[in-house]
């Protein structure tokens, strides 16, 4: 078995390094503003916004809510699974992100994913076992994701992913904090690297 060690120095050194530097971060165009957008992911909610969202759960297999058995449509309810827009301007069923509840499957932990129409199927680009903390708007449309991973030794870190229009998929771009505080911006590059290991040998994208 690996020894912790190493990470739980590392960790250490990463809290030394973060602060509470809340400068906004956004390099695009300087006519541009972004804009955060809260998030709220509890699972509350006793019916769906509308009667689309449980049928694209249908679509991508997840669940069906015209079962006729009671069990599977309890199941298939928003107190299992949260819809996000990703982009304000793509209707929901050309693609949305879709938090799952703790437990859920017997899965342990949250998780958020990422689907996109493709021709007449709705895709998986990208899965993630963590939760939705906030997005912030973009020029291009699609919002940046902010991600909060839960790890045993560090707490949590939270990720910003990006939306790359040539690939059609999101990618990681930084850490943005770890256990709740903002890392500075000259330590990111280094920082960001070292998490990115981490979270990947954690198999915390899918």
């Amino acid at each position: 078995m690996k020894s912790r060690w190493p990470f739980l120095i590392c960790v250490i050194a990463l809290s030394q390094m973060a602060s509470c530097d809340t400068e906004n971060s956004y390099d695009g165009e300087s006519d541009f503003t972004s804009d955060t957008l809260v998030v709220l992911n509890y699972f509350d909610e006793v019916r769906f916004e509308n009667d689309t969202l449980p049928m694209l759960l249908k679509e991508i297999g997840i669940c069906d809510p015209l079962s006729n058995e009671l069990s599977k449509k309890d199941a298939c309810s928003p107190r299992n699974y949260k819809f996000f827009k990703f982009n304000s301007n793509m209707p929901w069923n050309e693609g949305f992100g879709l938090e799952i509840r703790a437990t859920v499957d017997s899965f342990p932990l949250r998780r958020f994913i990422v689907f996109e129409r493709t021709g007449s199927e709705l895709v998986k680009i990208r899965g993630f076992v963590a939760n939705l903390a906030e997005m912030h708007t973009t020029v291009s449309g699609f919002n940046d994701l902010m991600l909060l991973f839960p790890d045993r030794e560090a707490g949590s870190f939270v990720v910003k992913f990006v939306y790359n229009l040539q690939e059609k998929n999101y990618e990681y771009e930084s850490l943005e904090a770890i256990d709740g505080y903002p890392v500075k911006k000259e330590r990111k590059d280094s920082l960001s690297n070292v998490v990115l290991q981490r979270l990947t040998e954690n198999n915390m994208f899918f």
